[in-house]
């Protein structure tokens, strides 16, 4: 009787503990990349400044609902617009920026409030007007966005 009560109480000591430690994980990773995203991270590029519309995908057009729109205050915050099954949505975002030592290697990392972080390599063209986003996607290919800046939030 004794031996199964002190097996239950380590048990749950044991449980506990490890919650504890997969809670603790969780909360201080994102956390930490929500606010600061670490060495390197931390140039600001004021010509990201602004709203941008995605026109482009690989070399296609894109149309009403397909397209989505990007928010960069200038510091690090701003909010991604989108279509999903019809309907406007709106979240979070945190970006930062890694300087390039060219003009073709600039890093952009997009934390999203709700979806999956990227990380591109992007340029600008048209006078600052066309922001390229470019990065290897899961399949190994590479996927190229472009967004024009317009001048007005989309909603």
């Amino acid at each position: 009787m004794i031996m199964k009560t002190l097996f239950r109480k380590y048990a749950m000591v044991g449980i506990v503990a490890l919650l504890s430690l997969i809670g603790l994980t969780n909360c201080t990773s994102s956390t930490v990349w929500w606010d600061d995203p670490g060495y390197g991270w931390s140039y600001r590029d004021p010509n990201l400044t602004g709203f941008w519309q995605l026109v482009e995908v690989n070399g296609y057009a894109v149309s009403n609902y397909n397209t989505n729109f990007l928010y960069f205050d200038g510091n690090g915050r701003g909010l991604y617009y989108y279509y999903d099954q019809g309907y406007r949505e709106t979240e979070k975002l945190r970006y930062w920026a890694q300087e390039g030592y060219t003009s073709s290697n600039y890093q952009l990392n997009i934390q999203y409030q709700y979806s999956a972080p990227l990380t591109s390599v992007y340029w600008f063209s048209d006078r600052f007007n066309t922001l390229w986003l470019q990065w290897v996607s899961p399949n190994g290919g590479l996927d190229t966005y472009a967004y024009r800046r317009i001048s007005y939030a989309p909603w």
